[in-house]
């Protein structure tokens, strides 16, 4: 007899979703229940069935997972920012990366994935330079999970010292209206790995105070040296003031400010353009000994990709914030590229997150000779 929405049933927690959730199993159905451990024994009332799934919310733990621990936050469970602060540090680990394999695996049909190396955060709270607040009606806070509810907030625990008190005094006299505010802890110059960026207000900049050196480092590392290196959606060049260090010529593409912010920053060449149409228009003129790439949430589009195909360099080093996209393009990549060295930085701590660096290289690995870029400027 297949479940209905009201009924309580009991389960055990296996594993977790991309999205955060607790999965377990009833009757051959899969049960998403959120704020739930693998290893849990859990009482939980059905909220929507569908034919192939079904999601649950908690009532009860009736036995404890082995990771399971006590949050430490007084809005969890109502601020939707932090859904797995439920959990202690090596099972958030394990999580992300059963979550990254799962997906390696299932969407990127990868069948043998290298060792996952996971970059610890040095601090699991306190550690988070930037953030998007919520203001209504007089409240200042986060957002629920998956609604528009404000949850008003005093106090954020991954929130660093300084944004916090930005926090603060954005409570003092909150804004009219409803909206979102971002709030940072840093201003318009930071360091990192010992050099100065400066960031126009608005422009995209890695959360984790605490993880930039080291993740700067890891990126670094995988992309190499050589003589010609294509830096696609470069942001301030956070990576590009690394590469350049490594490659002779270096060219970034980025649009907007953060193009502008990347020109003054970096000795590369910037050319503000967006990578779907930049990129294609190279065939046949750029050969580049790397391509890094750092994408937004939805991963490359598919110009970029069929363009990389034709463009064949002996490496390529994609920095991901979703892994199903992540998964998605190495599966457009294959068979031309392999994937040859895994890492999954510990980002954002507390949450269900998941960033990952992935290094590919070509399948017959050559050292292409640098040619006349085509459009060149910047």
């Amino acid at each position: 007899m297949r479940p209905e929405v009201g009924s309580r049933v009991e389960l055990r927690i296996e594993s977790l979703a991309a999205q955060g959730d607790g999965v377990g199993r009833l009757e051959g159905c899969v049960v998403f229940v959120p704020y739930t451990a693998p290893g849990d024994r859990i009482r939980a009332e059905l909220v929507r069935v569908r034919p192939r799934y079904a999601r649950g919310e908690l009532l009860d733990v009736l036995e404890p997972g082995p990771h399971r621990r006590e949050s430490p936050c007084p809005y969890f469970g109502r601020c939707g920012g932090c859904r797995w602060l439920h959990l202690d540090e090596a099972g958030q680990e394990a999580g992300r990366i059963a979550i990254l394999r799962e997906a390696l695996g299932r969407i990127g049909r990868v069948q043998e994935l290298p060792s996952v190396e996971f970059v610890r955060s040095p601090a699991a709270l306190g550690y988070r330079s930037r953030a998007r607040v919520a203001h209504a009606r007089g409240q200042v806070g986060f957002r629920a999970w998956h609604s528009h509810e404000v949850v008003d907030i005093e106090r954020c625990l991954v929130l660093d010292a300084e944004t916090q008190r930005k926090l603060v005094r954005l409570r003092e006299k909150p804004p009219r209206g409803r909206g979102e505010i971002e709030i940072c802890g840093y201003g318009k110059e930071v360091e990192v790995a010992g050099r100065r960026l400066d960031i126009s207000p608005g422009a995209f900049f890695q959360a984790n105070r605490t993880l930039w050196d080291r993740w700067f480092e890891v990126v670094i590392g995988a992309c190499g040296s050589g003589e010609l290196a294509v830096e696609l959606y470069a942001g301030v060049g956070f990576y590009t003031v690394g590469i350049e260090q490594s490659f002779k010529t270096v060219i970034a593409v980025e649009r907007g400010s953060s193009a502008r912010d990347a020109r003054h920053n970096t000795r590369a060449s910037v050319i503000e353009a967006a990578a779907e149409r930049w990129l294609p228009e190279q065939v046949g003129w750029l050969e580049p000994d790397l391509v890094l790439l750092n994408p937004p949430r939805v991963g490359c589009d598919a110009r970029v990709i069929d363009a990389l195909r034709e463009l064949s360099p002996p490496r390529i080093v994609y920095v991901s914030c979703e892994p199903s996209t992540l998964a998605r393009d190495i599966s457009r990549l294959r068979p031309t590229y392999r994937l040859t060295g895994l890492f999954l930085l510990d980002a954002l701590p507390q949450t269900h997150h998941v960033e990952a660096v992935a290094k590919l290289e070509h399948v017959d690995i050559a050292s292409p000779t640098r040619v006349e870029l085509k459009g060149a400027g910047g």
